[in-house]
């Protein structure tokens, strides 16, 4: 045996640790993954630690490390999701402390070979396990490279202060030639793929009002599976699902900081493949296409959710689902996976979310009533397409709600019924970011008006410029009509009132990049902001620039 080398060796996770507190108040659930060519460890182990200086933190020595064996689940592979749950009595108290998530493995440089030395591992001291975890921190770990393996002790963390998050979409994956080394220290080290996210990144660590930020919303196309557009796509579903979403994770995603507490994402047509939609066939049946259930299964598996049983009750047949975070109210919409199929006859029939989806956000809305209240989806809600809004057939060639009017008019509808003015959607699908504002009001125009605003932002990197939606093919501004009782939800009563719906300029923003919103204080007016390369940069402004818009809540 050697005298001065522990026989094992500690390493950090893949991916950033995604935590959320169990509703049982004796949990934490956590989300991360093992790196895939260290294979299995033998233990978890959890070590209590303060952060120092900002980039760098100390063991508490006063608080031994809590271990557990390692076992995994069958048919599981190293680099696939871990959940695991975590009694809270393991974080250690006081500010700025929380665990250090570290695995243990057999030190591949011990004498024996792993094969022989079982005896050996079951006989492990404390003593071998303590010098693996001073080793490791010894070499004086500067973040970020160990940030995504620290886990805040709950009574660390505040929620004072105004709600402040990040809305992004579509990160086109980098090629051989996108190397960005360096680049979560200093954004300007970034491939033009990895150029906004680095930004982001920047953003959140760096700057005094990035450090407040708490959720980071992403609006689809976290992955391509499709990036070469049909011509060499993989066609196993671990190559074309599985390894775009470890890689994403395990990219300049995993720099974020603790403070950015949540990740949520709502699917979209990249995940499956370039606007996806299902087909109807002869008998009347629905074809969802080849890829989709594929699709879902990799998208569930891979959610940012440490314990997606926690809120959604489901499984892969339900992507859409709510949860209250700093104050505000958040409706994550399915808008891609529940559609139905259009034709030229039924097209101004045909839904793009399901019953019981609209029935959620019905009862949503109602139970939102007095709050900032957010809706998330992939396609753009407003403004229309002038191509939806010239006829309906028009709607065809929209892969946005315009796209299916029945469901844009019910929504709209909806809102009126409930008077529910001020809610803020936003989304991504459209690679170029902009926002507009709308105003529902009866058609005579007696009585108050409603507002609502659609807030779009662009691609993280979409490289293709014929991907970039024109905003030439906008309809705004406009006004249209709707019937209140348009896609009623049964047990509605049906409303004969004629609505108008005014549409505002839409406000062009082009580049790739972010964008960052924060609510005010009093929950009343939303500042937006949108993050674009060189002088727009948002990590780079200090003190930070005038809003791009200010929206009115409520």
């Amino acid at each position: 045996m050697r005298e001065s080398k522990s026989v094992l060796c500690a390493h950090a996770p893949w991916h950033r640790v995604e935590r959320a507190p169990d509703p049982d108040g004796i949990h934490m659930q956590l989300l991360t993954a093992l790196k895939p060519e260290q294979g299995w460890p033998r233990l978890w182990a959890w070590v209590p630690v303060r952060w120092r200086g900002g980039e760098r933190f100390e063991r508490l020595t006063s608080a031994p490390p809590h271990t557990e064996s390692f076992h995994a689940e069958p048919g599981s592979s190293p680099g696939e999701p871990l959940r695991h749950a975590l009694a809270l009595r393991h974080f250690p108290a006081g500010p700025d402390t929380g665990l250090l998530c570290l695995f243990i493995y057999l030190d591949p440089r011990a004498d024996a070979e792993e094969g022989g030395n079982g005896a050996a591992l079951a006989d492990l001291r404390v003593e071998d396990l303590n010098l693996a975890i001073d080793e490791l921190l010894l070499r004086q770990p500067a973040l970020p490279d160990w940030a995504h393996a620290f886990v805040p002790s709950p009574s660390s963390e505040t929620e004072g202060g105004a709600l402040s998050l990040l809305l992004a979409a579509c990160q086109y994956p980098p090629g051989m030639l996108d190397v960005s080394r360096g680049a979560e220290r200093d954004p300007a080290l970034a491939s033009p793929a990895d150029a906004a996210m680095a930004r982001l990144v920047a953003f959140c660590r760096q700057h005094p009002d990035g450090r407040k930020v708490s959720l980071l919303l992403i609006a689809g196309d976290e992955i391509y599976a499709d990036a070469s557009g049909g011509l060499a796509d993989p066609s196993t579903s671990a190559e074309r699902y599985a390894r775009p979403y470890q890689h994403f994770k395990a990219g300049l995603a995993r720099y974020l900081p603790p403070t950015l507490a949540r990740i949520v994402h709502a699917p979209d047509d990249h995940e499956v493949q370039d606007n996806c939609e299902p087909c109807l066939l002869p008998d009347g049946s629905h074809d969802p296409g080849e890829y989709t259930a594929s699709a879902r299964a990799a998208a569930w598996q891979y959610r940012w959710e440490p314990d997606g049983q926690r809120e959604r009750q489901g499984s892969a047949e339900r992507f859409w689902h709510s949860f209250d975070w700093r104050g505000a109210a958040f409706f994550i919409a399915d808008s891609r996976l529940e559609r139905e199929p259009r034709t030229v006859a039924r097209v101004a029939e045909a839904q793009m979310i399901g019953l019981a989806q609209r029935q959620a956000f019905s009862a949503w809305l109602t139970a939102s009533a007095g709050r900032p209240r957010f809706v998330l989806s992939g396609a753009l809600l407003l403004p229309r397409r002038r191509s939806s809004a010239a006829h309906v057939s028009g709607s065809l060639r929209s892969d946005a709600w315009c796209g299916f009017p029945a469901s844009q008019q019910w929504l709209l509808a909806e809102l009126w019924r409930q008077r529910a003015s001020g809610v803020v959607f936003l989304s991504g699908d459209e690679h170029r970011s902009g926002h507009v504002s709308a105003e529902i009001r009866r058609a005579d125009g007696q009585g108050p008006s409603l507002r609502l605003h659609s807030i779009h932002s662009s691609a993280l990197y979409a490289p293709w410029p014929f991907a970039i939606t024109d905003p030439e093919e906008f309809a705004a501004p406009e006004v249209f009509g709707i019937d209140a009782a348009t896609g009623a939800v049964p047990q509605q009563l049906p409303s004969a009132e004629l609505l108008c719906c005014e549409v505002g300029e839409w406000q062009d923003h082009p580049g790739d990049g972010f964008a960052w919103l924060r609510v005010s204080e009093g929950g009343t007016r939303l500042e937006l902001r949108y993050d674009k390369a060189g002088a727009g940069a948002l990590h780079a402004v200090t003190p930070m620039r005038g809003a791009d818009a200010v929206l009115e809540l409520g």
